[in-house]
């Protein structure tokens, strides 16, 4: 009766949060509000001091990341709308109760279509994006429902450019590498970060393809990294010879759905990578993957045991 009392009183403060914020089109359902209490496996516990975890969370044909340093959460990108759910149970799994930062390599739904739901609940207190043109953006949609979000609970959203530097609260440093130029397309336009916290790096490439990886090896960029989030799904279009040597990754994590109709990851870009010498890891093999450095070992945690390279 106290569990079903306290549901109720639940749904009753998501209607009224949400019917203030204008998003009354898309409240939680019952089962949504039961997988978001954290009825979901763990794959880390985060028990280990003096250590940060990556996350790349299973969002099926998108991408997910959560990184934690100690008491501060940083989120770059979700997944589709559908994957709410999904995503603020694995929060709550792994004791988020407020995002710090949320960051949005590049406003497409696979990217951030649960945006502003997330930014809603977690009371997050930046939003980053890439500083595209304003032609670019979407003008409906979950990209406009976010704008309306954080103009209502006034939290800023912030266009970034290369060279910005997000706060990590002292653990390791969060650069922006990328966009290094207005591109037509978004892309290319997508968000490059590197995080390095002590000797460990990990590069996060949003949906980059070849003249944005290009560019960053022509202008010189420290694209060196131990982890790198394999652009754009592991594409054909992506992941370019030089790019992906110039980053010599000893582990690479494609985000991809199961059987998805894009043919992601590409044969070429899995083979690249394997014939490089990288250990690979799929969400679509390994479900959740996590990341645990001390800023100079790593380990690895999957929620599937499955062997991606044999995929």
């Amino acid at each position: 009766m106290l569990c079903a009392a306290g549901l109720i009183l639940l749904v009753f403060a998501f209607l009224s949060l949400n019917q203030l914020l204008g998003i009354n089109d898309d409240l939680p359902m019952w089962d949504e509000l039961y997988h978001a209490a954290g009825l979901r496996s763990q794959v880390y516990d985060g028990s280990r001091d003096g250590t940060v975890s990556v996350h790349f969370i299973d969002v099926g044909q998108g991408d997910c990341t959560l990184i934690q340093m100690g008491s501060r959460n940083i989120l770059i990108d979700c997944g589709e709308a559908e994957e709410y759910a999904n995503v603020a149970g694995y929060l709550k799994s792994a004791g988020v109760t407020r995002l710090d930062s949320v960051i949005m390599s590049h406003p497409h739904s696979d990217h951030m279509g649960c945006m502003y739901r997330l930014v809603h609940r977690y009371n997050a207190s930046e939003v980053l994006m890439p500083d595209v043109p304003e032609y670019m953006l979407p003008v409906t949609g979950s990209f406009t429902k976010l704008e309306e979000v954080v103009e209502k609970m006034k939290i800023p959203l912030t266009r970034v450019k290369e060279g910005a530097v997000t706060d990590t609260g002292g653990s390791g440093e969060l650069e922006v590498l990328s966009p290094i130029k207005p591109y037509d397309d978004l892309n290319n336009s997508s968000l490059v970060l590197k995080y390095t916290f002590g000797e460990v790096s990990f590069l996060f490439c949003g949906d980059i393809a070849e003249e944005a990886e290009s560019d960053l090896v022509y202008i010189g960029s420290d694209l060196s990294a131990d982890v790198i989030k394999v652009p754009h799904h592991g594409s054909e279009t992506s992941s370019t010879r030089p790019f992906v040597n110039a980053v010599s990754p000893v582990y690479a994590v494609f985000s991809v759905g199961e059987e998805n109709d894009y043919g992601h990851p590409h044969d070429r870009t899995l083979k690249l990578y394997r014939n490089l010498g990288a250990e690979i890891y799929r969400t679509d093999t390994n479900g959740d993957i996590v990341f645990v450095t001390d800023g100079k070992t790593i380990d690895v945690y999957t929620e599937k045991e499955t062997s991606a390279d044999a995929a």
